[in-house]
């Protein structure tokens, strides 16, 4: 008897141990507690039912757990149907026991979900339900949702989550929408990470679309969101162009961008920000913005780029009681531009004031003219310069000067510039291609709306003047084509009278003077259309002569008594679009008052030297 006892006291514990091995290696299916797990789920919360063919039981002896696979399981949240792949659930023994539920984690993976069909379930969440609407569409894929319990089946907060979004489309603002959002994603005690993303960024006032790739790492921290931005993009030059050190970026090389980004309600902080192209770099710390995009402060860039393998920028910004630029090279092709403008409009900075310091050992303003030692000291009112004084050098005995200034009864703005070389300074404007040499004196009285000019250049040289050239070739001037062609046309002065207004551009005189031709001009361009319509009269240098010598008085002290050929002058017209623009000439037997006038008044000034 004793012995049968013992026997059968190992069997049952032979066959209780091969069960444990057998429930810990493959598990035990079954549907005997299909009901039973179906109407503790619905008490612990009515809004969820689950169903399933039958349970896969696995045991884990360690852990004192039973993990329960759901074959074929389908949940249904809130009469909203999840499409799970696969469901498991750990389940505490020692509460089981207790007749407890004993669900410690669930864990579950899902097949692809549209974002419209759910959204009704993530309104019921903590999150922002503002912040949805902007969410246009989208399809995600959970591989992996690992929710815990606490004893009273509550849900822990410690979550983990990672998946696949694909195609989703996201409204970021009224002009741009991030669209066929591709990636993986994890997210982790308020932590959220996307992997390999990809994405194209479309404006919609334009239609115009840019592609990036990268990565974003995002950390909830209290009310703030703090964000590591990784990606690569060849389309920032629809964002980053900057007139004002002549850049932007190309399309034909890819750019790197990386930044650490703290979000709040009220302002955007750039820990830093780092831009990389080629041999080009921003560097950018401590960047402060507000939601909605408008600048508040920074503490440093610094710039690096290069125009055909040639570094163009190479300085350094401190801002701290002034703001302080130095470094070795400044690209200022589009200076004297910037300098005239008195726009707010789309002015990042425009709520930035504050004295400013520059000094930089060469300035580009042309191939053949930079300029040395650079040192300007100012003041910024709004992200515009409103004072300035600038002093530069061309060489021991060549200068340049440029003051800004307001004044104060007539809130206009006035630029000064006083250039011992004049290219330099007109290399912006294509109208001037083919000056060299000579001097030059411009100023500039602006505001908002209009802005009145006067630019006067002494003592130069056209060479090769392409708009010069065809005038010539019609007046059937041969010889004076061929000079321009050659060693180029002499002239003595060159005076430029001009008013702008929001549509137009009003050329009240253009008036050239020099030894072999004078050329008077006025007419006008259309700044939104770009027409241009310019009329003139062009004398060569011995009519100029005969007429002026034929005036009583001022013909003899001027040019003697001597008298050539008769009087004659060409008139001509240019006038279309700028890149098909159309000239006609035709002869003058009468020259206008105003033209005489001015020649006379050239060559007194000419023979009083």
């Amino acid at each position: 008897m004793k012995k049968t006892f013992i026997s059968t006291f190992l069997f049952i514990i032979f066959i209780f141990f091969i069960s444990l091995i057998y429930l810990s290696f493959y598990g035990y299916e079954t549907d005997r507690f299909n009901s039973l797990i179906k109407s503790e789920i619905k008490k612990s919360n009515k809004d969820i039912n689950i169903n399933f063919q039958k349970i896969s039981v696995l045991l884990d002896i360690k852990k004192f757990t039973i993990f329960i696979r759901f074959i074929n399981p389908e949940i249904i949240y809130s009469q909203v149907l999840i499409p799970l792949q696969n469901l498991r659930t750990d389940v505490d023994l020692e509460a089981l026991l207790k007749k407890k539920v004993g669900i410690k984690r669930v864990l579950l993976s899902s097949n692809y979900i549209d974002f419209n069909e759910i959204k009704t379930l993530v309104k019921k969440t903590k999150i922002n339900r503002e912040n949805l609407k902007y969410i246009k569409n989208a399809r995600f894929k959970i591989n992996n949702l690992e929710l815990n319990f606490n004893e009273d089946f509550k849900l822990k907060k410690d979550f983990i989550l990672n998946g696949i979004i694909n195609t989703a489309n996201i409204k970021i603002s009224e002009e741009y929408e991030i669209k066929n959002l591709i990636t993986n994603f994890r997210y982790e005690k308020d932590h959220l990470y996307l992997d390999e993303a990809s994405w194209s960024l479309n404006n919609l006032a334009n239609a115009e679309k840019d592609f990036f790739s990268g990565k974003m790492d995002v950390k909830k921290i209290k009310k703030n969101f703090n964000i590591y931005l990784s990606f690569k993009t060849n389309k920032l030059s629809s964002f980053i162009k900057i007139p004002l050190i002549n850049y932007s970026f190309s399309d034909e090389n890819i750019a790197s961008v990386e930044s650490e980004i703290l979000f709040n309600q009220k302002n955007i902080y750039f820990k830093n920000l780092s831009i990389k192209n080629s041999d080009n770099q921003f560097k950018v710390i401590n960047l402060r913005l507000s939601n909605n995009f408008q600048f508040i402060n920074f503490d440093q860039i610094s710039i690096k780029t290069s125009i055909d393998n040639s570094t163009n920028n190479e300085f350094k910004i401190t801002n701290k009681d002034i703001i302080k630029i130095e470094g070795k090279v400044f690209d200022a092709k589009m200076l004297i531009k910037e300098l005239s403008k008195d726009d707010d409009k789309n002015n990042l900075l425009k709520d930035f004031s504050k004295s400013i310091e520059i000094d930089f050992q060469k300035v580009l303003k042309g191939a053949k003219f930079p300029i040395k030692n650079f040192r300007l000291v100012g003041k910024i009112k709004n992200g515009i310069f409103e004072k300035i004084s600038a002093k530069s050098d061309f060489s021991s005995e060549e200068h340049l000067d440029i003051s800004l200034k307001k004044n104060k009864e007539s809130n206009e703005k006035i630029l000064e510039i006083f250039s011992d070389i004049a290219t330099p300074v007109l290399s912006d404007y294509k109208f001037f291609n083919g000056l060299e040499g000579g001097n030059l004196i411009y100023v500039s009285k602006f505001d908002k709306n209009k802005s009145s000019n006067t630019l006067t250049v002494n003592n130069f040289k056209l060479n090769d003047a392409p708009a010069l050239a065809k005038l010539l070739t019609l007046a059937d001037l041969k010889g004076l084509t061929d000079s321009l062609k050659g060693e180029g046309i002499t002239f003595d002065t060159l005076s430029i009278k001009y008013n702008t207004d929001p549509s137009t551009m009003t050329i009240n005189e253009i008036f050239m003077i020099g030894p072999s031709i004078s050329i008077l001009i006025d007419g006008y361009i259309e700044k939104k259309s770009g027409l241009v319509s310019l009329r003139g009269t062009l004398v060569p240098a011995k009519t100029l002569n005969n007429l002026i010598s034929k005036i009583p008085v001022v013909g003899e002290i001027l040019v003697g008594k001597k008298i050539g050929e008769g009087i004659f002058g060409l008139s001509f017209k240019i006038k279309g679009m700028p890149d098909n623009l159309k000239t006609t000439v035709n002869p003058v037997k009468t020259l206008a008052p105003r033209f005489i006038t001015r020649a006379v008044e050239a060559a007194k000034k000419r023979n009083a030297k």
